[in-house]
């Protein structure tokens, strides 16, 4: 899988912030980067599930290759996680709650495993083992998480890629450093690497308050290399 890419899209939060022209701009800038996955990991939208179908509408937009995949966010369960649930999967999209999906990509199969927001009262960690007890051996396996708090899960589970998003990178950082993200997460922004496992938190592409400092919107561009 040398050379395989990956556009890594997440926290759009389609609503008040992020809407019409800027959905179209987002999904030709995925499209640009010619990703052989599009993977996407939560808060689609920022609060009102009357805010989906345009959401939707901007993924329709996206060229799949060879796979598009989804999974939950905080915000994208407002107003309840099977009304989320019912309008991605009626329109055709791939969301994995808890689930996990082998796709093939360049000749080589590749495992997402997809796991659901996990709330206060249920750890990260089960939904982590849940998926990864269900691996195939064959695959490459890559853990899609709305919360980067998995990835120690992840790592000792040795799933050697884990996506992961909500930190917004710390939003309104005084530095890349300094600010909020790592006053609240341990991690928040980029790549971070254990033995055998690497993470990357990406800093979202929309927002849910109109000011980012020292945390800039992106779409992440992944390239596997061999090492």
């Amino acid at each position: 899988l040398h050379g395989l890419r990956i556009a890594h899209l997440s926290d759009t939060h389609v609503g008040k912030f992020t809407h019409g022209k800027l959905l179209h701009e987002l999904a030709d800038a995925t499209n640009r980067l010619k990703a052989d996955l599009v993977l996407m990991t939560g808060d689609l939208i920022d609060q009102s599930i009357n805010d989906l179908p345009e959401a939707l509408d901007m993924v329709a937009r996206i060229d799949p290759r060879s796979g598009l995949y989804l999974i939950e966010g905080n915000h994208d369960l407002f107003q309840g996680p099977e009304k989320f649930a019912r309008g991605v999967i009626d329109r055709g999209f791939n969301l994995l709650r808890d689930e996990n999906a082998v796709v093939t990509a360049k000749g080589h199969p590749v495992e997402l495993l997809g796991i659901r927001w996990q709330g206060r009262n249920n750890p990260i960690e089960g939904h982590v083992d849940e998926v990864a007890n269900n691996r195939n051996p064959e695959a490459l396996p890559i853990l899609l998480a709305h919360h980067p708090h998995a990835f120690d899960r992840a790592a000792e589970l040795g799933i050697p890629l884990t996506l992961a998003g909500h930190t917004h990178g710390g939003q309104l950082m005084v530095t890349p450093e300094i600010g909020p993200g790592p006053m609240l997460y341990k991690y928040w922004s980029g790549l971070y690497r254990k033995p055998g496992a690497s993470l990357v938190v990406s800093n979202g592409a929309g927002n849910w308050f109109p000011l980012r400092s020292a945390a800039p919107a992106e779409i992440v561009h992944i390239k596997l290399v061999r090492v």
